[in-house]
């Protein structure tokens, strides 16, 4: 079995190689998530990549959790998760308390919307500047 520390090495890898664009992310077409669960909703878009002969999805969804007695409170979660190439089927989903995930999922936001070059393009790099 995978220790947390290995999962979370994998998806710091991750972070890096989606930063240095050698993984590349799509937004998926399909808003059916099969691993989404009684009152979870999907918020924003959902992410595939195919990684060292994997596939697999990123996505952000909301759930409500019970703060009190008769009190709920959405909270945010995010989800990592090996799918089946044609399906999209979940096979195996990360922990979802991994910290990195959150970190994971913005830096697929900035590369598939180009936001990173928007700034290098608006505003030079200062460095060089000197």
């Amino acid at each position: 079995m995978m220790s947390e520390y290995q999962i979370s090495k994998f998806v710091a890898l991750l972070i890096t190689e989606t930063k240095q664009s050698k993984v590349k992310w799509s937004k998926g077409l399909s808003r059916n998530i099969d691993s989404l669960e009684g009152e979870q909703l999907l918020i924003g878009k959902v992410y595939l990549t195919e990684f060292k002969g994997k596939n697999l999805r990123m996505y952000k969804y909301s759930e409500p959790i019970q703060v009190y007695e008769f009190e709920y409170q959405k909270q945010v979660f995010f989800k990592l998760e090996f799918i089946e190439e044609i399906s999209e089927n979940s096979i195996w989903s990360f922990p979802h308390y991994i910290r990195e995930l959150s970190d994971l999922y913005e830096t697929i936001q900035i590369k598939t919307n180009d936001i990173d070059n928007f700034f290098d393009e608006v505003i030079p790099d200062t460095k060089s500047m000197l």
